[in-house]
């Protein structure tokens, strides 16, 4: 294996290792809303079903 070769794997590790980190971070950002919006769909879920058992 020569240098271009080490390089070459090396940048590619980084690469993909900041592509995972920037995956990572837009999800923990858009987080808090996705488990707003899951509350909201099960609260609205439960108020639906109470609905229908009172028709």
């Amino acid at each position: 294996m020569d240098w271009d070769a080490i390089t070459q794997w090396a940048l590619a590790a980084f690469s993909l290792l900041g592509l995972c980190l920037m995956l990572l971070t837009g999800l923990l950002r858009q987080l808090p809303e996705l488990i707003r919006a899951m509350q909201e769909a099960r609260q609205a879920m439960r108020g639906q079903s109470h609905n229908n058992n009172d028709n």
